[in-house]
């Protein structure tokens, strides 16, 4: 839908994250930590072990010891347990 100009985006978020997911610089703390969180959104669809698979494989070619490092460690210890539950 158009709105003053601007495109409005109906989709619903989860939708439009998984979409952003595949457009997020690979190799990076920040893309870690953002699809531990994509795969806790997605807990109990197909698309939530593929995401943490993902995030995972990523962190172990990543140096940890920074600030960055340690939120995305802990988003994705916090989404291996989220899904392990599931």
């Amino acid at each position: 839908m158009q709105m003053f100009g601007r495109f409005r985006d109906e989709r619903p978020p989860l939708q439009r994250a998984l979409e952003a997911a595949s457009a997020l610089k690979p190799g990076t703390w920040e893309s870690v930590e953002s699809l531990a969180q994509l795969a806790i959104a997605c807990k109990g669809t197909p698309d939530a072990g593929r995401i943490y698979q993902s995030a995972y494989e990523t962190a172990a070619e990543l140096k940890p010891g920074t600030y960055d490092s340690v939120r995305a460690l802990a988003w994705l210890h916090r989404a291996g347990e989220e899904l392990r539950s599931a």
